[in-house]
């Protein structure tokens, strides 16, 4: 069987963004910060496309956000 692929959209406003794209931003902040990315041990990510921003946590402690558009 072949792999499938798989992408997740934010429409809002009319804007978009692909979900992996966000993920990519806080994983690139994380680093531009000057960590390790195998310092992350668990990532909770929350969309609020109504702020256009995404909020994580990073270790059940660290907190930060990026722009979503």
């Amino acid at each position: 069987m072949a792999k499938m692929k798989q992408q997740m959209f934010l429409q809002f406003n009319e804007q978009e963004v692909e979900l992996s794209t966000v993920e990519a931003n806080v994983k690139k902040e994380w680093k531009d910060a000057g960590k390790k990315l195998t310092e992350i041990e668990t990532l909770d990510i929350y969309v609020k496309p109504q702020e256009g921003k995404a909020y994580y946590v990073v270790n059940k402690e660290i907190e930060g956000k990026v722009d979503l558009f």
